[in-house]
């Protein structure tokens, strides 16, 4: 067998006392007899074979800690055949933890969801297809000392059609195996919580005819325990093409269209102004608003994020009705949304009995942290909003008081003071709101107490490799809730200088990046992603609980652009363009159809379904493999104008801003 041993050195032989993976016998099924595995015979010098099947097998090292493995395999026999191949690697170490991105997190231990659970189902082990995954058909096993991670190449259509799976052994070791082509068994995860029958795909090889493809072996020593990601991630990064297979964008078009469709959100309830949380098909070859009235304070509707973006529309462009309307919806969130306790309401539907309303610390957290960038921002063109500044500084107040070091700041709170769910990462959003309030007061208590839950979450989460319940339509690890450790981590190391911040952020923004997709994944000729030239790269997936990926990356990209300053590693840089420039894509143009409707201007579905996961469901909020869905949501345009506020800092100011400024003051 070929052995990499602790130095990166191939050696070929049985054993190897220093040996930290093996590759092992390939393998092989038929459809004929389709539960049987077929284990080829050594011949010597890489080759193998049975009566009917020859393997030769080559490595190649590309780096220190990457190995091209190129394999083929020739039918020797006299008849076609159908079958599924299996590259297997054998970890020479005791695994203590293991990775699928986007699949399974060490075994999806936390939430009580019914995504996939551990290596096995009714003791038949889980076999994934590599469209799932942010790097293809990718396991990775580790401990303290290494990382070993497999996964395929995308040099051909049928290289990268396969599949993967992790068997553990009895002594700890693990066998991660790579299939051509396609499998999803036992069952397939076909949406939430959902399963349906197995997906089983077979090469078609005729008599005496070959196929050729490679895969790739990552061996490295974790830059962190448990982060041995890490290694596989640098490794991944220009593997599959070019990182950025995307045209420059217009970015001055795409503000204009985005605050087309922010404006276009702007509705009424009950004689109060926000932004509806978005739009649906309305069955006649349009869309209208979501049925409830639901003008979310952050996360699916950032009614505070759409204001500041419309305070800029104004430094920028000197359109006097976006600050209007800015200042008009924020007044009704701080006067009429703030429980007496700091606690900000959610919805806006709650102003009507706001002691028995209840919010998560997802929406406070970043709605108080967008309130006190949104006092910042007026302050600077001579503005006072005192009571944008207090709804943030009251909220940070109540969390002060409230920390708790079994459960740091909660979940769900109804707005009374008392904590109904204690569970998940996700009360580190209040980190951010914390450390900007220090930055604007500069009262220590709030870089303590931001400090403080750092650590906290760090210790309890981060550091596990395991960020939870911060995608609030479930309950289960997620990227999402990586978000407020790469934000906070930043915000507290440009704070404080202290070093163990850039590290803080870096590992989030590492965790981040392993549900971002690095490929392309083969798609039919008739799916959406074809027909409308969707590129996948760059996108993330969500959780492992909904397996679509999204436009959420926007709310990181200015932060790990920070990072990448911070750190000096210009791949930062790389991976925010890969995310910035993946988000572009399907906005809406006013003439941009699909599904039978042209699409609002600036509008920007949800959902992107590159796997086989949320089929079940109307176009609205699901679609087939490679599909895009219908639920136009406040979100997308919310995060895509914040990085166009970034983008667009160093712009000088518009000068018709003055004049107008001092006439709203004098109003």
């Amino acid at each position: 067998m070929y052995i990499i041993d602790r130095n990166g050195r191939f050696l070929v032989s049985d054993t190897s006392e220093n040996g930290v993976v093996a590759l092992e016998a390939p393998a092989y099924r038929t459809e004929l007899d389709a539960e049987t595995e077929h284990l080829l015979s050594p011949l010597g010098g890489g080759v193998y074979a049975d009566a009917s099947n020859r393997a030769e097998i080559t490595v190649e090292q590309k780096s220190d800690s990457l190995f091209y493995v190129r394999r083929v395999w020739t039918n020797t026999s006299d008849a076609p055949v159908r079958i599924q191949t299996i590259l297997r690697v054998a970890t020479l170490f005791a695994g203590e933890r293991y990775l699928i991105p986007c699949v399974s997190v060490n075994g999806n231990e936390f939430g009580a969801g019914g995504e996939p659970k551990g290596l096995a189902r009714d003791g038949k082990k889980w076999i994934f297809s590599y469209d799932r995954e942010s790097i293809p058909a990718c396991t990775l096993v580790e401990n303290a000392e290494y990382a070993a991670a497999l996964f395929a190449s995308a040099e051909s259509a049928l290289a990268l059609q396969s599949s993967c799976s992790l068997t553990r052994l009895a002594d700890g070791r693990f066998l991660q195996e790579l299939y051509h082509p396609v499998i999803e068994a036992p069952l397939t995860y076909c949406d939430r919580d959902k399963y349906s029958e197995a997906c089983q795909t077979y090469i078609e090889l005729g008599a005496g005819k070959s196929f050729a493809c490679g895969v790739y072996l990552s061996v490295s020593r974790p830059r962190w325990e448990n982060f041995g990601v890490c290694g596989v991630l640098d490794d991944a990064l220009g593997l599959f093409g070019d990182p950025v297979p995307y045209p420059d964008p217009d970015e001055e078009k795409i503000w204009n269209n985005s605050i087309t469709f922010a404006k276009s959100l702007i509705s009424d309830y009950k004689g109060k102004k926000g932004f509806n949380i978005g739009y649906i098909p309305d069955g006649n070859g349009g869309f209208k608003f979501r049925g409830d009235p639901t003008f979310e304070l952050a996360w699916c509707g950032q009614n505070v994020l759409f204001c500041r973006m419309l305070i800029e529309d104004y430094i920028r462009n000197g359109r006097e009705d976006s600050l209007r309307d800015a200042l008009e919806i924020l007044d009704i969130r701080a006067e009429l949304c703030t429980a007496e306790n700091g606690l900000l309401a959610s919805q806006l539907r709650d102003f009507e009995n706001l002691n028995e309303a209840c919010a998560d610390t997802c929406n406070m957290g970043y709605g108080a942290y967008e309130f006190l960038r949104c006092w910042k921002r007026l302050q600077e063109i001579g503005i006072d909003k005192p009571a944008y500044l207090g709804a943030g500084k009251g909220l940070c107040d109540f969390f002060c008081d409230h920390f708790s070091e079994e459960y740091g700041f909660g979940k769900v709170w109804r707005l009374d003071g008392t904590c109904l769910d204690h569970g998940g990462s996700i009360g580190a959003f209040i980190i951010p709101a914390l450390a900007k309030l220090c930055e604007l007061t500069g009262e220590g208590k709030y870089l303590s107490m931001a400090e403080r839950a750092m650590t906290f979450y760090v210790k309890r989460d981060l550091n596990k490799f395991v960020c939870t319940a911060g995608a609030l339509d479930t309950c289960c690890v997620d990227k999402e809730t990586a978000t407020p450790f790469i934000i906070g981590a930043t915000l507290l190391y440009e704070l404080t200088g202290q070093e163990i911040y850039k590290t803080y952020a870096e590992k989030a923004a590492y965790y981040f990046t392993s549900w971002m997709f690095h490929y392309q994944p083969v798609y039919e000729e008739d799916s959406e992603v074809v027909r409308y030239g969707v590129q996948v790269k760059g996108l993330t997936s969500v959780s492992a609980q909904h397996h679509h990926l999204d436009m959420y990356a926007g709310l990181a990209v200015p932060y790990i652009r920070r990072l990448a300053n911070m750190t000096g590693d210009g791949r930062w840089n790389i991976r925010a363009e890969m995310m910035w420039r993946s988000i572009l894509q399907f906005i809406g143009d006013g003439e941009f159809a699909i599904h039978g409707a042209v699409r609002p201007v600036g509008s920007q579905n949800e959902a992107l379904f590159h796997c086989h996961w949320g089929g079940s469901r109307s176009h609205c909020w699901g679609g087939e493999r490679g599909g895009l869905n219908d639920w136009l949501v406040a979100w997308p345009c919310a995060f895509r104008l914040s990085v166009l506020a970034e983008n667009f800092k160093a712009t000088p100011h518009n000068d018709g801003c003055a004049d107008a400024t001092s006439a709203l003051r004098a109003q």
